[in-house]
């Protein structure tokens, strides 16, 4: 009997032994660019890499096949190559608003109002001028075009509306080949607006999102959040929101669009996860009373991680405004609970599951300094993954995490 309970034993000990998955396996796939003491970091696997030493670093975006990191360096904007290791500084001047093509290794910026492109490739060419008097833009989906918003105007008579166009890759500054696309309605009680947010696509590409923003101080409080066909029908007002792109998202694989509602730029008050079910704009909200949301990240079309705290009134010393921890929204089961729980002091933002490992990450931070953690997707096993990463100042506890650090995974 006792060589038949060994036998159980071993074989339960080997079964376990070969399902336990090391948290941290599989990560040479995905590469993590990071800002710490202001120079830009890699971290792929297990191995950290520091690609500047000069400082003044932000905002790093990969390429869309991994291969290319573009980043700012003061008001510069510049490209690294992970496979030559080499860096290269794309325009000497003051860039904005770049963004890399969803097909090949062309980024667009803007200088200004104008959109600007350059292929990285071929970057002893020169940028090429595309189009001006833009306010906002965001590429198609396919690569080929730009969706761009223009910027109204002060007239005697109120402001203009907002036109959106359709700007191929070739356009050049030829007014002949932009297409318009939709005309946003004129001012009125519920509507203002002088631009517009970058646009995103649902899963399908049947429908757009964007924020209609209105004039800078107003913008802080409240912008409208809208969607539209692709074909240019169907525009909808949604709800009010704050200015953070990041605080709307669409499902990978479904037309569910989750988002932040509520107005006042105050991130401890008002600020609810809700999720649109597209075509019916079905609403469904999912924050508890007296809690309030702030990033999340989708891990299918029923399951969600959202960074969360407590509601609490607005005060000027930082040691009284609530810390968040991470939640998991299940709203097939219609089940929520808190996955984390940082030592005092610290709280938890910034969720991103990387599907690809079947991982969540996520920045735990005390205002001052800020580490990158990961985790099994229910947030067990929890561990320090990057320690370092530069913190982001908040306004009004609103902070813009994709200033320090971007994911690549496939």
């Amino acid at each position: 009997m006792k060589k038949k309970y060994w036998i159980i034993a071993i074989m339960i000990g080997f079964f376990l032994f070969t399902n336990t998955e090391p948290l941290f396996a599989k990560t040479e796939s995905v590469k993590i660019a990071f800002i710490r003491h202001t120079n830009l970091w890699l971290k792929v696997g297990n191995k950290e890499q520091q690609i500047t030493k000069e400082g003044n670093v932000s905002g790093p975006k990969w390429s869309a096949d991994g291969k290319w990191i573009a980043f700012k360096k003061g008001k510069e904007l510049w490209t690294y190559n992970t496979q030559s290791k080499k860096q290269f500084r794309l325009y000497g001047g003051e860039a904005s608003n770049y963004q890399w093509s969803p097909k090949k290794n062309i980024i667009a910026f803007q200088i200004f109002n104008d959109i600007n492109m350059i292929d990285v490739e071929k970057r002893n060419k020169g940028f090429e001028n595309v189009a001006s008097g833009v306010g906002n833009y965001s590429w198609f989906p396919n690569g080929k075009e730009f969706l761009a918003s223009s910027i109204s105007n002060l007239l005697p008579t109120g402001w203009t509306s907002v036109e959106l166009y359709k700007i191929p890759l070739d356009a050049k500054m030829n007014p002949a080949k932009m297409e318009h696309f939709y005309t946003l309605p004129k001012q009125s009680s519920d509507f203002f607006a002088i631009q517009t947010s970058r646009f995103k696509w649902s899963a399908n590409g049947m429908w757009i999102a964007f924020l209609a923003t209105p004039t800078a101080s107003w913008s802080m409080d409240n912008d409208m959040l809208c969607i539209i066909r692709t074909d240019g029908t169907n525009f909808t007002k949604l709800e009010d929101m704050i200015l953070n792109e990041s605080w709307f998202q669409w499902a990978s694989d479904k037309n569910y669009l989750a988002y932040i509602g509520g107005e006042g730029r105050m991130a401890i008050e008002n600020k609810h996860l809700n999720i649109k079910i597209l075509p019916a704009l079905k609403t469904s909200s999912y924050t508890p009373k007296g809690f309030v949301d702030w990033d999340f990240t989708w891990q299918d079309p029923s399951l969600l991680t959202v960074s969360r705290a407590k509601e609490t009134e607005w005060s000027n010393n930082p040691k009284k405004r609530p810390l968040p921890s991470l939640y998991k929204v299940d709203t097939k089961q219609n089940e929520q609970a808190k996955i984390t729980s940082p030592n005092k002091g610290f709280g938890d933002y910034h969720p991103i599951y990387i599907s690809s490992i079947n991982r969540l990450t996520w920045l735990r931070s005390n205002r001052k300094t800020t580490d990158m953690w990961m985790a099994k997707p229910n947030g067990e096993t929890a561990k320090i993954y990057i320690k370092q990463i530069d913190t982001v100042p908040d306004y009004y506890e609103k902070r813009n995490w994709d200033d320090v650090v971007d994911i690549f995974y496939q």
